[in-house]
């Protein structure tokens, strides 16, 4: 979707500095901002880059500065918040900002006319910023001061004594090794340019968002010098920032990445929008790790790859992209992860996955389904994976699956009150926020899933001994799931089952994969009920509530420090992913496309008519203010979100 902003709309801070740009490396890496390049984050940056053998990601270079001198008066062409004031304000120069595939900024400075694009290279530590004098009856000497953050990602760069400021030539350019244990950053232009080492402090950045998120948010950044070139009409100049040098000129860099974005963009233009906008950008969330594995980022900008949200974005964001080989590949690669029979919640690049999840073994059955309903490979899922479903149904049957126990009832138990093993994960002082131990609701949907895809889908190839106790602990759960978990008052499914005595009436969506996936024991009169009681507790324009408005617990604002924002997570805010499966259980429902599609559009019709342009620019925020205004909140795109609100468009198409 190509997005376009006029200078009314770019000179109005509250407008502009709420949209942000989101570039992406494949590799986990990014170049963010703000379309002003107002940084209003402590994860925006030009250079944000997974660092080979920490683990962690480091902001390097957060920015250039830029000064265009014409007739030996300076015009900034930069903005940046400091307190209690915006100095340099070079939004003022700005003409127009257009958004397709990557930023292009055009300034106006009387009668001439400079255009700025960013790219960042596919599979590259890399990111190039390019200028070019489209109009000017003039010489322009541009003045371009690069400055290093060079700090991990949820940190803030301080003035401190242990810089190395040093700069070493390189052709155009320099090289600096500011810290040890860190690599170094090459920055070159391709026209010659002068550089001039002038090392110093710039302090004081400000980070709204932080501010607002009630962290600290104002940082110092190191200028190592400047550079000068002259530029005149029909010129131009590409910045290259990267952690190897080029000893090129590098326009062919360039050149190629446009190319590239070209081809892919047209790979989806039989796509009706928004499916080809969110095809395109959801391409973001796909990673290569340091071994050449595929996998999937969580979100940007503070999110690694997680097992859980692997496997609910997998379909979205591989099948229904029609890339059924990279779905095969995520899922080879993320099963080798496995830890006897138990699936990683959170992978870090430094091998110290953790295993801290109840939902993440199942939902490996759910993406095998999808993939099966998708490409007919039976034998792929037999060969690879068929045995790891048997030894997780067997720990299971055999109450060998850490933390979690097979009821005498039939019904899957997991954790206690100090331990939180579904998605409703936060703690606060290692305290749940939610407690969800017990016998939770979309965990039990899942068990009862995983068997029968066993059973129906791969009898032939069970031992007996596994076949028969699968055909017990189904009948038993047949014989108690709906008994136990419904909810005659509020005419829905209870979240939680600790016993008849003990059960929690909160009304959240998780209720939802009881009645959405392939295999479910709820009758249609219940599963009707409880689709109109989701309508009308949780479902918003921007998604669904993760908790009823009624509940006392409710909370209706995601803002302020981190307890109280992790307080609220789970507590009411709206999240799109909730659509994907809500999505399937409608289908199965009405079995009528075209009445479940008028649903979709008039329930969710928001997210693609207005969100894909409101915040970070054709990508799906994490979470939504549940009630109005539904501003956006938390991470600015997930892959989820995207990935889910994918399949169910596909779904309905």
């Amino acid at each position: 979707m190509r997005i376009k902003l006029d200078r009314n709309e770019l000179l109005d801070l509250q407008i502009s500095l709420k949209k942000e740009y989101l570039l992406t490396n494949g590799k986990g890496g990014y170049c963010a901002s703000t379309i002003l390049d107002c940084h209003s984050r402590k994860y925006h940056g030009l250079l944000v880059l997974q660092v080979k053998g920490t683990g962690l990601i480091f902001n390097l270079l957060s920015k250039i500065e830029v000064n265009a001198v014409i007739e030996g008066k300076d015009f900034h062409l930069s903005t940046n918040k400091f307190p209690g004031v915006y100095y340099p304000t070079g939004h003022k120069y700005v003409e127009s900002f257009e958004y397709n595939t990557y930023p292009v900024t055009r300034y106006r400075i009387g009668d001439t006319v400079i255009v700025k694009s960013v790219l960042m290279p596919y599979l590259s530590d890399t990111v190039l910023v390019r200028y070019d004098v489209v109009k000017s009856s003039k010489n322009i000497l541009f003045k371009a001061t690069p400055l290093l953050s060079y700090r991990e990602l949820n940190s803030l760069a301080k003035e401190n004594l242990n810089i190395s400021p040093r700069t070493y030539f390189e052709k155009n350019g320099f090289k600096i090794d500011p810290y040890p244990g860190l690599p170094p950053v090459y920055l070159q232009t391709n026209v010659k340019s002068t550089f001039y080492p002038s090392p110093q402090w710039w302090r004081n950045f400000e980070y709204l968002k932080e501010r607002n998120r009630g962290y600290d948010y104002q940082e110092d950044l190191f200028m190592p010098g400047i550079f000068e070139f002259t530029l005149k009409e029909g010129d131009h100049v590409v910045f290259r920032a990267s952690l190897q040098p080029s000893n090129e000129i590098f326009d062919h860099e360039w050149n190629n990445e446009i190319k590239r974005l070209e081809q892919y963009e047209k790979s989806f233009s039989n796509e009706p929008e928004p499916l080809k906008t969110l095809k395109v950008h959801s391409n973001a969330f796909l990673v290569k790790d340091k071994d050449g594995n595929m996998g999937i980022k969580a979100g940007y900008h503070w999110f690694s790859e997680r097992g859980r949200d692997t496997l609910i974005a997998l379909a979205g964001l591989t099948l229904k992209r029609g890339e059924p080989q990279l779905a095969k590949d995520i899922l080879k690669s993320f099963i080798s992860k496995q830890n006897n029979g138990v699936l990683p919640n959170l992978i870090n690049q430094n091998g110290t996955n953790t295993y801290n999840s109840v939902d993440t073994s199942f939902l490996l059955f759910w993406s095998c389904q999808q993939y099966l309903s998708h490409t007919n490979d039976k034998s792929f899922i037999e060969h690879e994976i068929l045995p790891l479903l048997i030894r997780i149904a067997n720990n299971v049957i055999d109450q060998k699956m850490p933390d979690v126990w097979h009821g005498d009832d039939g019904l899957i138990y997991s954790g206690n009150e100090n331990t939180n093993f579904t998605w409703m994960d936060v703690m606060i002082d290692g305290v749940p926020v939610t407690s969800r131990h017990g016998a939770a609701v979309e965990i039990n949907a899942l068990w009862y899933n995983a068997i029968q895809f066993l059973l129906k889908d791969f009898n032939s190839l069970l031992p007996d001994n596994l076949k028969n106790r699968l055909t017990v602990a189904s009948e038993k759960f047949e014989n108690i799931f709906e008994h136990a978990f419904w909810n005659e008052p509020d005419q829905c499914l209870y979240d939680l089952f600790r016993g008849f005595e003990d059960r929690s009436w909160f009304i959240r969506p998780n209720q939802l994969f009881a009645i959405g996936l392939p295999y479910t024991c709820i009758s249609r009169e219940n599963t009707g009920k409880i689709i109109e009681t989701v309508i009308k507790h949780l479902v918003t324009d921007f998604g669904i509530r993760t908790l009823s408005p009624r509940n006392p617990y409710y909370r209706g604002e995601y803002k302020g420090n981190q307890r109280s924002r992790d307080q609220a997570y789970h507590n009411g805010m709206a999240g799109v992913w909730f659509i994907g499966i809500f999505t399937d259980a409608l289908l199965k429902y009405h079995g009528n496309k075209e009445v479940v599609k008028k649903m979709f559009d008039e329930m969710f019709g928001k997210l693609w008519t207005e969100h894909l342009e409101m915040y970070c620019l054709n990508h799906i925020s994490e979470l939504f203010r549940p009630d109005p205004p539904q501003v956006a909140k938390a991470c600015v795109a997930q892959a989820w979100n995207e990935a889910e609100l994918i399949r169910a468009l596909e779904m309905l198409k």
